[in-house]
């Protein structure tokens, strides 16, 4: 696996992760925490998004 296959599968682990922890924090009451932590996924997500198709990893969802 190259190194960008696996920076690519990192990330995609990691935004996992932060949705799993702003699902937590809706869950327990923290909705402007989880609110905030939603705006910062979607930052990354918009980001991932606009990168040229060439840079896209086949792993990224």
């Amino acid at each position: 696996m190259d190194t960008y296959t696996a920076s690519a599968l990192k990330l995609q682990k990691t935004l996992l992760t932060l949705r799993q922890t702003r699902d937590r924090l809706r869950a327990a009451g923290n909705v402007e925490e989880a609110d905030e932590l939603a705006l910062r996924i979607a930052r990354v997500e918009e980001t991932l998004a606009q990168m040229p198709s060439a840079l896209q990893s086949l792993t990224l969802q």
